[in-house]
């Protein structure tokens, strides 16, 4: 029988990427995929994870399924400005 696939089992993501994503109340690869890089490190910021440009650029590429040094830097400078736009938002809750 096989176990239900797990966040740290995609590139770039280890145990304390998983504690911080489960946290935040993101607990499986598909809501990984199902919310995005972006979205996901807000809702990790908001839960307490420390603000930090590698957790951003390795949800983007554990989405992509590669490792984070082979995502173009222009991407990575572009899904950091999409970051930090969604941090400076007002707090959104789910649904509103």
């Amino acid at each position: 029988m096989s176990h239900a696939p797990r966040l740290r089992d995609l590139p770039n993501l280890g145990p304390a990427s998983e504690a911080m994503l489960t946290a935040a109340g993101i607990a499986t690869p598909d809501d990984l995929d199902r919310l995005g890089a972006v979205e996901a490190y807000r809702r990790a910021i908001r839960s307490g994870a420390p603000r930090h440009t590698m957790l951003l650029w390795s949800l983007d590429a554990a989405l992509l399924g590669v490792d984070w040094r082979d995502v173009p830097l222009e991407r990575r400078r572009a899904v950091s400005a999409q970051a930090e736009r969604a941090l400076a938002e007002p707090h959104r809750t789910e649904g509103g």
